[in-house]
């Protein structure tokens, strides 16, 4: 106080000053010296423990005077402040504020206030409010400062409160609807309850409750309202309002009601709970379809309880009478009827597996048999599962639920499934798989006790016609009796197999060359009927001997697959023995096939032209297409040796798709030399005759080349006609159709018919070569030679005459009326170039100065 009073004295120019020294000169004149002293001891107390801050500021804002409580908020003494610029003591984000306030105090007794924020070194930066008054004309600035801090504090944490609370009405789910109790006018709604209803806000806040539709279910009128208003809590989860679009939602509603300023309001909160409902009817439904389903399916569904060591029946669906025979109502009576239903040589298993689910293990459902009420065995699949109860510590099984399906005609189906899967169908013999595992344990059985095993490759001769011929059921039937036969020929320790096919496989054990020798004898002479006729189809067979033909299955089975075809190849009915001779033919016959698909590859085949003689003016009437192998490093090879392995390995189908358009390109070249009339004939294979893209092959050759189709003319043997006589007819017609030339080779030597003959529509016949050979002198040939120029003639069909090597052959066909002839004695089969040159010299073949030339050349 003293440091105020000096500062009062020391302002002695302002008037309060004056007037204030007045008082104190008069009371200290008029009133006793202790009293006044205690008077100012009063005021100076009052002063300095105030509990609001006082300071008295100089116009520059330096501090003059500062009561105890100021400097407290200011963080100080007085000493130190005193002399200090007040400013210094505010953040510098409240200066503008003290700017504006020393402004306003510009004007004597002039009052002002504001909010600043002191700025105190490590301490929290408190906020006050400043009441300022200007004193002494400007001269003098009187300042009272209020801590504002735990105020502003407050004010905030309001507001933050304010916030979160709008937040989380803004933002709740459900739907929130503010009610005024007296009035029952709606006050607020959030965002969710106008989009659960689709209606503004407009349409809500401010209207009566019951006058709005959408909520009508809560209150209908005023009276029911006021009921909601007595009831400080409400909750109706069964309620349904209708929504602006017409739709109609169930809702949870739960009201509350609270004071809010001196006024009750009601809060509801309405929950859209439609989503639930309908999960909760469709559950109901879903509830009584299972019972339904339950009640239907084919499993037998059970329950049992246990209850102090005791087992209680709780449910059993009505298919345990058609599983077990037993009703529902006897399980009831005796919930271990169950058990004793159990095939004893399955019980062991089923408890095993029973006490491991009461172990807490996991387990798949188990098969095993039953005995039915009737006495019958049953399989089922059984599976369960254990429920658990816990007391305190203990846990103890409470129930057990399960199933039980009837699957005796699954396992059946399985038992049949893996018969046919280790068995062929068609014969009821193991398979190849079982072959495979079988011979494997013989071999081994064998190798230990040093024994001999027979393997024996059978294959049916002739099989593919009769299948195509006869029909499929024929052939099936005959495999079948090929089956039985093998069975009977054979032992009890023998294993006899179908491959496939017409293949049998039969493994003899410690057998032999001479025991297995008898049994495959006794195959060969048994013979296999085939049913309905009296013809007797016979088998070819291979055999290996373990193990000097090989050591393990498949070198055996390949061995003796070898021998089996050599024995084919010797005209069938006969078996053969494994050889190291018929191995290297094999590889042989192999690396052939190898050679040929790489001569295919590189264009290794040529063809060369045989002249046809017209018998009665020696001119060249056509030509005969024959192929060569240009082998690279063994030259020029003839066609025996490559086509039979070509026919068999189905390359042969490949090559003829070459030689076809090949040919037509060749007569297309020689027309276009000048070269007349030029026919080629080729002779066609059986496979590729009958082969679907066969006419697609000759008709894209001519209309490549557009040569006239009686340019080509095709041969087929008499084989090849009778091996499917309907088929091959259709595409001679359509060959016909075309207008090529067709016509029957090495006829003679076939068994067609001569009714069937003359539905052929052929234009030559060619007589095989090996009639003419000894046609002088053999008087057979010639018989046979006159008849077919005879059939030919009466048939209006030139008769072509193949292998004509000397003049006594020629004079004799010319004797007889023979009107064409092809062979060495006119010409040998020439290449391209020299074919060309022959056909440019237009020669007289019957003088045949060109082919006694060609044969020096040869």
């Amino acid at each position: 106080m003293s440091g105020a009073v000096s500062d009062t004295k020391s302002s002695g120019n302002s008037s309060d000053s004056r007037n204030e020294a007045k008082r104190t000169n008069f009371k200290a004149n008029h009133l006793p010296r202790k009293a006044l002293a205690a008077e100012l001891k009063l005021y100076t107390d009052l002063y300095e423990a105030a509990p609001i801050a006082h300071l008295t500021l100089d116009r520059f804002g330096v501090i003059r005077a500062i009561n105890q409580t100021g400097a407290a908020l200011l963080g100080g003494d007085r000493d130190t402040l005193l002399g200090r610029r007040f400013e210094e003591l505010v953040d510098d984000s409240s200066h503008h504020a003290l700017t504006s306030l020393f402004s306003h105090l510009s004007v004597p007794g002039a009052r002002a206030s504001s909010e600043v924020t002191l700025a105190l070194d490590g301490a929290q930066a408190p906020q006050v409010r400043i009441e300022a008054r200007s004193c002494r004309e400007g001269w003098e600035y009187r300042l009272a400062l209020v801590d504002i801090t735990e105020l502003r504090g407050a004010a905030e944490a309001l507001q933050v409160s304010e916030a979160r609370y709008r937040g989380l009405f803004e933002a709740a789910k459900d739907g929130i609807m503010i009610v005024d109790a007296a009035s029952g006018e709606i006050s607020d709604v959030n965002p969710s309850l106008l989009r659960m209803l689709g209606c503004g806000r407009e349409q809500l806040v401010g209207h009566k409750l019951w006058t709005v539709p959408s909520l009508s279910a809560i209150a209908s009128d005023q009276t029911e309202f006021a009921m909601l208003h007595h009831a400080d809590f409400m909750h109706n989860i069964d309620q349904h309002l209708e929504t602006q679009d017409g739709r109609n939602i169930a809702v949870e509603v739960i009201s509350n009601s609270y004071r809010v300023d001196h006024t009750t309001v009601l809060q509801f909160n309405i929950r859209d709970i439609t989503i639930r409902k309908n999960a909760e009817d469709a559950l109901l439904k879903s509830e009584e379809q299972c019972r339904t389903i339950v009640s239907n399916i084919n499993e037998y569904v059970y329950s049992v309880r246990f209850e102090n060591g005791d087992i209680k029946s709780v449910y059993h669906s009505p298919k345990c009478l058609d599983i077990t025979g037993y009703t529902p109502e006897e399980y009831y009576k005796d919930p271990l009827l169950w058990f004793t239903m159990i095939h004893e040589e399955d019980r062991n298993q089923v408890v095993q597996f029973l006490n491991s689910i009461f172990a807490g293990e996991d387990q798949e459902p188990i098969r095993h048999r039953i005995v039915h009420k009737d006495g019958s065995v049953r399989w089922i699949l059984n599976n369960c599962a254990v429920q658990r109860a816990r007391k305190g510590e203990k846990v103890s099984i409470s129930r057990l639920d399960g199933f039980i399906l009837d699957i005796t005609d699954i396992k059946r189906a399985e038992e049949n499934i893996f018969f046919l899967a280790h068995h062929d169908p068609l014969t009821k013999l193991p398979n190849r798989s079982t072959l495979y595992a079988k011979i494997e344990q013989v071999i081994s059985v064998a190798m230990k006790n040093r024994r001999n095993v027979a393997l024996l490759f059978l294959d049916i001769d002739g099989f593919k016609q009769i299948n195509d011929s006869m029909g499929h059921d024929v052939g099936d039937r005959l495999l079948q009796s090929v089956a039985r036969k093998l069975s009977d020929c054979t032992r009890s320790c023998d294993v006899v197999a179908r491959l496939g096919g017409d293949e049998f496989v039969v493994v003899l054990w410690d057998c032999g060359v001479t025991e297995t020798t008898l049994v495959a004898e006794k195959i060969i002479n048994a013979g296999f009927p085939l049913q309905g006729t009296n013809i007797m189809v016979t088998p070819s067979i291979g055999i290996s001997i373990f193990p000097e033909d090989g050591r393990d299955y498949l070198a055996l089975l390949k061995h003796a697959d070898i021998a089996m075809y050599h024995a084919k190849k010797t005209g069938g009915n006969n078996f053969q023995y494994f050889t190291p001779r018929l191995n290297q033919m094999a590889h042989e016959r192999f690396a052939v096939e190898a050679e040929l698909r790489r001569a295919l590859e590189h264009e290794e085949f040529v063809l060369h032209y045989q002249p046809k003689v017209d018998l009665v003016s020696g001119h060249f009437s056509g030509m005969e297409a024959l192929i060569r192998w240009q082998h690279p490093v063994r030259g020029l090879i003839m066609p025996e040796e490559f086509i039979t392995i070509a026919e068999e390995s189905g390359l042969l189908h490949q090559i003829s798709k070459w030689i076809i358009p090949t040919v037509c390109r060749q007569i297309q070249q020689w027309q276009q030399q000048g070269i007349g009339h030029v026919s080629a004939a080729v002779n066609l294979s059986a496979s590729f005759f009958q082969h679907r893209d066969f006419e697609e092959t000759v008709e894209a050759s001519l209309l490549e080349t557009g040569i006239p189709p009686e340019c080509l003319e095709l041969e087929l043997t008499e084989a090849t006609i009778m091996s499917d006589p309907q088929r091959v007819l259709g595409s001679m017609a359509a060959m016909k159709a075309l207008g090529l030339q067709l016509s029957i080779d090495d006829f003679g030597i076939g068994y067609s018919s001569l009714s069937y003959l003359k539905k052929l529509p052929v234009d030559k016949l060619k007589i095989d070569q090996s009639f003419i050979r000894n046609i002088a002198r053999d008087q057979d040939n010639a018989a046979v030679v006159r008849a077919v120029i005879s059939i030919g003639r009466s048939m209006q069909l030139k008769v072509i005459a193949e292998g004509v090597e000397n003049a006594s052959q020629l004079a004799w066909l010319q004797a007889e009326g023979s009107e064409e002839a092809q062979g060495y004695y006119f010409s040998r089969p020439l290449p391209v170039p020299k074919m060309t040159a022959l056909l440019k010299q237009n020669a007289n073949f019957l003088h045949n100065p060109r082919g006694r030339e060609q044969m020096k050349q040869h």
